[in-house]
């Protein structure tokens, strides 16, 4: 199964950048992204956690030990909605955390801890 080396891909290209470009910010040869790209190698441990940092995706997702990568979802969440739309989800959700706080602060303490 591939899955590091078409994510990877996928993910540069989301990124609109070539094999030369990712090569250039690894200080790797463009042979080398080839490679991992074509399932030939795989990055090093320090390798893949620089390529997860540069393109902020998690690490399950690269490796294919997750279908769902938050941070790319996020992203292609934000390409479908303008600047002040993104501005009034980030008011809304930081209403909903604050709310959630003010509940926990107001939730009547647990009734059976007081029988036991």
């Amino acid at each position: 199964m591939t899955v590091i080396g078409e994510r990877l891909a996928d993910i540069r290209k989301d990124h609109g950048e070539t094999q030369a470009d990712l090569a250039a910010r690894l200080n790797v040869s463009v042979s080398a992204v080839r490679s991992w790209e074509q399932e030939k190698s795989s990055p090093s441990h320090d390798l893949l956690i620089s390529i997860c940092r540069m393109y902020q995706v998690s690490a399950d997702f690269l490796l294919g030990l997750s279908d769902a990568d938050p941070a790319l979802e996020l992203r292609r969440r934000g390409s479908r909605f303008e600047k002040d739309d993104l501005a009034e989800l980030r008011s809304f959700e930081e209403y909903l955390l604050w709310k959630k706080r003010r509940q926990a602060q107001h939730a009547p303490a647990d009734p059976g801890a007081e029988s036991k």
